[in-house]
């Protein structure tokens, strides 16, 4: 296959630098998944994940080939996950960071980020304009910027859930994952293919959301028009120079929208039926299998991604009146 920002070695290596210090989540068969899809159907419990989402992983990937690079201070964008991440890999590296976050962001999140010991700066009311500050900020202070996507050391990092899946099961043929950014979809998709390359990867976007799938659909990366999504975790605009655009074009085989009404609905039926909280973002997988979105296939067996289970208040209230609407 093509020229790639990563490679299977480069996973291998953020393996290294994350044993002991994430968690190897469980892969575990869905009795109820498995019963609508028809086949075989096996959540990685990523909402499980230190600090609730994979989104460490890539973080503390970063941090630590920073660290080995000699730099000791780091700057993100990020008002949820992979702010989290980054503050959390920082208490375990030593690192200095700070994290720049929206004004909009919600109050929750802005506590639970400064509950760690990192500088939390607020500035603008949009993601877009808060990344583009927080490049800024990190080249005025000759820091170094991590994005939550557009970043070797991220997509890496991510890459070690495909690792963690195909060992556990080698014989999985279809992985399904959430795509925002493509940093997630990326790395799982260069380790999958790299160790099974007729394994089939299918790329699930919110339908308020569907950035990437547009992108790719287009041939290059474009401003996407967007509408609010409870799947708040894969929403927002890609960066036209993201390094994760030519490997999700590359390694998606297959794509697919959720509704809002459909992401809500199935936050609560995985609730009911496997007993944990996960959010919008993890739900718009799910959906996928729950929905019928895609078709199974013979002798099938299918890996999908429970990224997170971070849920803010004001997320969770909309996700309920939506759900109690349609219940009436």
């Amino acid at each position: 296959m093509g020229d790639r920002a990563i490679s299977l070695k480069d996973v291998y290596t953020a393996r290294r630098r994350l044993a002991g210090r994430v968690i190897e989540t469980p892969l575990k068969q869905s009795a109820w998944l498995s019963k609508i899809a028809g086949v075989p159907v096996f959540t990685k419990l990523e909402n499980l994940q230190v600090t609730g989402s994979f989104k460490f992983r890539g973080a503390l990937n970063s941090l630590f080939a920073a660290k080995e690079a000699g730099i000791g201070r780091v700057f993100t964008a990020s008002a949820g996950n992979h702010g989290l991440g980054v503050a959390e890999a920082a208490r375990l590296t030593g690192l200095d960071a700070t994290v720049c976050i929206p004004t909009s962001a919600a109050a929750v999140k802005k506590e639970r980020l400064r509950a760690f010991n990192v500088a939390v700066i607020e500035h603008g009311d949009d993601c877009e304009i808060t990344e583009s500050f927080a490049r800024r900020l990190a080249a005025e202070k000759k820091g170094h910027y991590i994005s939550p996507y557009n970043n070797e050391d991220v997509m890496a990092g991510q890459g070690t859930v495909a690792l963690e899946m195909l060992e556990s099961m080698p014989d999985l043929t279809t992985l399904v994952v959430a795509v925002g950014g493509g940093g997630l979809v990326g790395g799982i998709g260069v380790a999958a293919k790299t160790i099974n390359p007729s394994i089939r990867i299918v790329g699930a976007v919110a339908a308020n959301s569907p950035v990437m799938k547009e992108c790719v659909q287009a041939g290059r990366v474009m401003p996407v028009f967007q509408d609010k999504t409870i799947a708040d975790g894969i929403a927002g605009n890609v960066e036209a120079d993201s390094i994760t655009f030519p490997v999700v074009r590359e390694v998606v085989d297959e794509w697919l929208e959720v509704d809002e009404q459909d992401i809500a609905d199935t936050i609560f039926e995985f609730l009911d039926n496997e007993g944990m909280v996960i959010e919008g973002a993890a739900a718009v997988a799910v959906a996928a299998l729950s929905r019928r979105l895609f078709d199974t296939r013979p002798a099938e067996k299918v890996g999908v991604v429970v990224c997170g289970g971070n849920v803010s208040h004001d997320v969770w209230h909309e996700i309920c009146f939506s759900h109690l609407q349609i219940a009436r």
